[in-house]
């Protein structure tokens, strides 16, 4: 199993090279994206992100599929995404970054709780993602926190925004607070997520949703930024004239 803290190790594949490796060795391989918001070092919420991802790894396993992990830890991305927040300047490192996610089989999403939700770098960085990066992907949410009380962030907003991005969420979120480490009810949650994962990935859910209702979608990830059309962009809105009256009215004065 691979693993990379900028998701280099899948981020420059291409979809062909992908392909061609899927049954490599006569076992079909898929490909697992670990997105962290963890801001420690180590990471609590990292290692809670790749304990699942392992577990998924090793059911896959005996199904007869290989698997690998990249790790994307966000806190290693914050300068490119906040620059992307207000430029859509999309660097190299963080392109490669979501190049890593589209392409995979299936993604955990993990993100400490701050203030009762996700926090912002976590939510940054699905802010400049295309927003068909997890179209029908199978995905796991899961979150960390100091108390119980945040039990719900991943079935609540965590849910909710990847429901608009339409991924396939699996029923089970985790969430982790400070007195749960090492307890048999966490390791037990962790086991259930792995399972539905994996579960979702052998039977193909994915290709197989794309397949049936692909062409009905009015909107396709791309995976390279247009840099002309992000410079027209641009250019627009600096002609914007923000003391017009339509812009007055826009930011909720009166005419």
């Amino acid at each position: 199993m691979s693993d990379s803290s900028t998701g280099a190790s899948l981020g420059s594949s291409s979809q062909s090279q992908r392909d061609s490796s899927e049954v490599a060795g006569g076992r079909q391989l898929h490909h697992i994206a670990v997105v962290s918001a963890g801001v420690g070092e180590p990471s609590t919420t990292t290692e809670l992100a790749r304990g699942i991802a392992l577990k998924t790894g090793e059911l896959l396993k005996k199904s007869g599929a290989r698997s690998d992990i990249t790790m994307i830890e966000l806190k290693n991305l914050s300068d490119d995404i906040a620059v992307a927040s207000v430029t859509l300047r999309i660097s190299p490192a963080l392109q490669e970054a979501l190049n890593t996610v589209q392409s995979s089989d299936a993604v955990i999403v993990a993100s400490p709780v701050y203030k009762a939700t996700y926090s912002g770098l976590f939510k940054s960085f699905w802010d400049v993602a295309d927003s068909d990066i997890v179209l029908g992907l199978p995905l796991a949410a899961v979150a960390t926190g100091g108390s119980e009380r945040h039990a719900l962030v991943p079935d609540t907003s965590m849910r909710s925004l990847f429901a608009f991005m339409r991924a396939l969420i699996v029923p089970t979120g985790v969430m982790a607070a400070t007195g749960d480490w090492g307890s048999a009810d966490l390791a037990a949650h962790q086991d259930r997520v792995a399972a539905e994962l994996s579960a979702l990935v052998m039977a193909h859910v994915h290709q197989t949703l794309l397949d049936s209702v692909g062409e009905k979608y009015t909107r396709t990830f791309k995976a390279k930024i247009d840099e002309d059309a992000d410079s027209t962009q641009s250019e627009a809105a600096a002609g914007l004239d923000f003391g017009s009256s339509l812009m007055h009215l826009a930011a909720g004065g009166s005419l």
